[in-house]
């Protein structure tokens, strides 16, 4: 396992994200009505907002055990996903939220996938990385390398509407949620890591810094975005 991989482990969450983002975008899902619903993602504050907004007990599914362990502490009802996996329903789901990563080739799958799980008139918060613009060559290169290949903001969009899916809004994650909710608790996490001067960690240190340097420079060529959709 990597070095990033090691320190993220030991976080909140694997990826951006924030409580106010979660609370964002579920208003501007408006008014949900519900009586099943599923969370899938990597942290356990999300869920959180969508059983107050909704009151429904819903179902969190997890990527990694030890994040799925985590929200059974808290007492959701836990289990774990394999990459395109979504947990069954009989008659279809009523309300999701689906946190994912890039998916260069993936989007259109997952939202087939994801739309042939839903009830008639469900709706979907689905989040995937996005180039908001044309990005440099140099960030096109790095972003790829770390996180995988993202579609520009406006094929998922394109996607979605192949899909079926009606577009309701969508919401793009603010640099906060990447200074703020990820990069700053990883530069903590990282100082108890600084006193030792083996190759591996020194390392992986400077690929961390690395990647908070391409971000305060790139912010603006790349970030989640959360669309909201309706079956």
């Amino acid at each position: 396992m990597s070095f990033i991989s090691n320190l993220i482990q030991d976080m909140e969450r694997s990826t951006a994200g924030s409580e106010e983002t979660a609370r964002k975008v579920m208003a501007l899902c408006g008014s949900v009505k519900c009586e099943s619903a599923l969370f899938v993602g990597d942290e356990s504050v999300t869920p959180r907002v969508i059983a107050e907004k909704t009151g429904v007990k819903l179902l969190t599914a997890f990527f990694e055990q030890h994040r799925a362990d985590d929200a059974a502490k808290l007492g959701f009802e836990t289990c774990t996903v394999g990459a395109f996996e979504l947990p069954e329903k009989e008659g279809g789901w009523e309300f999701v939220w689906l946190n994912c990563g890039a998916e260069p080739d993936g989007v259109p799958l997952r939202l087939e996938r994801l739309y042939d799980s839903l009830k008639k008139g469900a709706v979907v918060v689905y989040r995937t990385l996005c180039w908001l613009i044309d990005p440099s060559p140099d960030t096109r290169s790095y972003v790829e390398r770390r996180f995988g290949r993202p579609v520009p903001l406006d094929a998922v969009l394109r996607f979605a509407k192949e899909q079926r899916f009606k577009l309701r809004d969508f919401y793009i994650a603010p640099k906060t949620d990447w200074t703020n909710g990820f990069y700053r608790p990883m530069s903590e996490l990282i100082k108890k890591y600084e006193g030792l001067l083996d190759n591996e960690t020194s390392a992986g240190i400077g690929e961390v810094n690395k990647e908070m340097y391409m971000f305060d420079l790139h912010s603006e060529e790349y970030s989640y975005v959360y669309y909201i959709l309706e079956k």
